[in-house]
């Protein structure tokens, strides 16, 4: 399974999926839509895709798109 492909499937931006993984383990939704510069509605859009995604899409996402930060961080250090 590809990322761009569930992340298409559940019309999300990868940029703003990133943000949101990032900071919804953090804060709560309305944290969340502060930090990363999103309405409350885009936060609540992210969470039920979240939500409607199988266990195989969610892990695959949200372990693509960390590591990717992950990398980029590391590259600025």
């Amino acid at each position: 399974m590809d990322v761009d492909k569930i992340l298409n499937r559940y019309n999300l931006e990868r940029k703003n999926a990133t943000r949101y993984i990032d900071a919804i383990t953090r804060l709560n939704q309305s944290g969340t839509a502060e930090e990363i510069g999103v309405s409350h509605q885009t936060v609540s859009r992210y969470k039920n895709a979240f939500k409607e995604m199988t266990d195989n899409e969610r892990t695959l996402l949200i372990a693509a798109l960390t590591q990717e930060k992950l990398f980029e961080q590391a590259a600025e250090r």
